[in-house]
């Protein structure tokens, strides 16, 4: 009697053994699954951010180019949005457009601050400036490209890892919120021979 008695001790005690390296292995199976699904929310959200963004530069740089790259003409166009943060002439300046978390830009961002700075999750800012055209393509035979070309920069900031709006510092040294770039699209467009005094 004692042996049935001990051969089910051992029964229950191996049974036990098994259940315990089951929940083990099931456990390690769980935390390795649900990193898995974090990292990929994560990457969806990185990548729904970058689309999004993307789209904004595009559209942006489609203006830019319709416009002859002229700033007035770009400000119209984004009347309700656009802030000016600096313009020289025609063609050289900075504009910024304030977008919220999902990517609809703010209106008259000016008209109340402290609703824009709370309410602003990415920042669009176009910087571009005119240039004589041989310095723009200087890999084109000399003499081909004669008068301005306009290069500009479009960025698209994420200010929702920062403490203010990129754009309050944007004139000082933009550098230190490099980190906070989503993407950048660099642009040129040959305008020729221009009054630049316009």
């Amino acid at each position: 009697m004692q042996d049935k008695s001990i051969h089910l001790k051992n029964q229950s005690s191996l049974f036990l053994i098994e259940v315990i390296i089951a929940v083990f292995f099931f456990a390690i199976t769980a935390v390795v699954c649900i990193r898995i699904f974090v990292k990929s929310h994560n990457v969806t959200d990185e990548s729904r951010e970058l689309t999004k963004g993307y789209i904004e530069a595009d559209n942006m740089a489609q203006v830019f180019m319709n416009s002859g790259a002229n700033i007035e003409v770009i400000v119209s166009r984004y009347s309700e949005y656009a802030v000016v943060l600096s313009q020289e002439g025609n063609y050289t300046g900075t504009i910024v457009i304030c977008y919220d978390s999902d990517f609809n830009p703010i209106e008259h961002p000016t008209d109340d601050i402290t609703y824009t700075i709370n309410s602003t999750a990415y920042e669009l800012v176009l910087t571009q400036k005119l240039e004589d055209s041989s310095d723009t393509y200087n890999d084109c035979s000399s003499g081909s490209l004669q008068g301005y070309a306009c290069t500009a920069t479009i960025s698209i900031y994420d200010v929702e890892l920062s403490d203010d709006l990129i754009t309050d510092t944007y004139q000082e040294d933009i550098s230190v919120y490099e980190d906070n770039k989503i993407l950048t699209l660099p642009l040129d467009l040959y305008l020729g021979d221009i009054d630049t005094e316009l």
